[in-house]
């Protein structure tokens, strides 16, 4: 599924080993763990600098890191222009914002390796990502060891009981979170996933082709079943028609993938009636979670901070609430509820602004005749539609998964195009 990413330089063995190892930890931690996800970044940076600095490199000029300045421009800011207002950013919100940097560092390690390295990680990812859609399903019908079980590891901060959270109205089932522990991560890095082997499956020779679709039909079913996490199935819906669409209705492949998504989707609301219920409520004012209260929290911050915002990772519904606001939405220690509303409240509108404009940029590299060009834009627009209603990046193995995502997706974007 990865023979669409073309190698365009030769690394060194030991560069290679490095991106190989990186490029693997990355993958596989954004599964699993925000550590070893971390690991891989690290690696995978550490073998781009080999690779560029090496022996026989040629070393790297303005012209080469030019192409990329629309993401320099915006991390920059974001960074920045908070810090000089006074308002530092929290070890976690600049490492969000550091993400984006290895967007062209998983370009260069993706377009580094051979294809065998490429088929290995795309091997070992799915073995992990199937896995984690197993253990959502145990999780989910609840045949799991009960939370005192993992009383023992509570030093490795891994939030185990973020999947004994009950479903409404049906009894003995939870809202699973597989090997993230946390619904949300799983349902929207997950469908990262389902997205890749889905379109690089559909242009595969046979034996990978029937594996990488096997794989993204099992994520889907299980993302959509499992974590009752609402937009992130509606984005996954939706991007991967988009992916369906771009790769063209003529296509035979296309045409069943486009069928198999729509009889998945039907047979799981129809097998599950609370969560054909949960998507109900989701448009009653009692399913909303007070999420008109919290999106007026994130309009209070960028009001009183309209230009360098209030900083990274420093924006939380309680320090912008009023006399009414609820309770609950003072104990919320998420966001905005909304990625781009979040982002203006933490970097100003001018940060916002720049975020939009990266992203729309992004896009604009991407073509929708070529298979990772596809993927790319299908990606972009997973990650609009979970914006709209959450925050993913406040969650650190989406944020990376995106930035390596993008980066597979940008390893044949030619550099002309931007």
């Amino acid at each position: 599924m990865t023979d669409a990413i073309a190698p365009r330089t030769l690394a060194t063995p030991a560069a290679q080993r490095a991106l190989f190892a990186g490029t693997l930890f990355w993958s596989v931690g954004v599964l699993v763990n925000e550590m070893v996800a971390s690991v891989g970044l690290v690696l995978t940076g550490l073998g781009a600098l080999a690779l560029c600095y090496g022996r026989e490199a040629r070393r790297p000029t303005l012209e080469d890191v030019a192409p990329w300045w629309p993401l320099l421009l915006f991390v920059a800011w974001a960074v920045l222009a908070p810090a000089f207002a006074g308002r530092l950013p929290t070890l976690s919100g600049l490492a969000r914002a550091i993400d984006w940097l290895f967007v062209p560092v998983a370009a260069i390690a993706l377009g580094a390796l051979d294809r065998r390295q490429r088929k290995s990680i795309a091997l070992v990812a799915g073995i992990v990502f199937l896995l984690s859609c197993a253990l959502a399903a145990l999780q989910h019908f609840g045949v799991w060891p009960g939370a005192a079980a993992f009383e023992r590891l509570s030093w490795t901060r891994i939030p185990f009981n973020r999947v004994y959270e009950p479903v409404p109205e049906a009894p003995g089932q939870f809202m699973a979170g597989g090997l993230l522990f946390h619904r949300l991560k799983f349902a929207h890095v997950g469908g990262l996933w389902v997205l890749a082997f889905l379109v690089f499956g559909l242009r595969a020779p046979a034996p990978q082709r029937i594996a990488a679709l096997g794989t993204a039909a099992v994520g889907f079913v299980s993302i959509l079943a499992f974590p009752y996490a609402r937009a992130a199935s509606v984005a996954l819906l939706v991007s991967a028609c988009l992916a369906l669409a771009l790769i063209g209705l003529s296509s035979r492949r296309a045409r069943i993938g486009s069928f198999v998504i729509a009889a998945l989707t039907l047979a799981t609301l129809a097998a599950y009636p609370p969560l054909r219920e949960r998507f109900l409520v989701g448009f009653t004012p009692a399913g909303s979670g007070d999420r008109g209260e919290i999106l007026s929290t994130g309009a209070r911050a960028v009001a009183e901070h309209p230009v360098a915002g209030v900083g990274l990772g420093q924006f939380r519904p309680s320090y912008f609430a009023s006399s009414s606001t609820p309770q609950n939405v003072l104990d919320n220690p998420g966001k905005a509820h909304n990625q781009f509303l979040s982002m203006a409240a933490e970097t100003g509108v001018p940060g916002l602004l720049l975020f939009i404009f990266m992203l729309v940029w992004l896009g604009s590299s991407f073509s929708a005749r070529d298979t990772s060009g596809v993927f790319g834009l299908s990606v972009l627009a997973f990650f609009f539609v979970v914006s709209l209603a959450h925050d993913p990046l406040i969650h650190a193995p989406f944020s990376m998964a995106l930035c390596l995502a993008l980066g597979a997706a940008s390893a044949r974007a030619p550099m002309s195009r931007r």
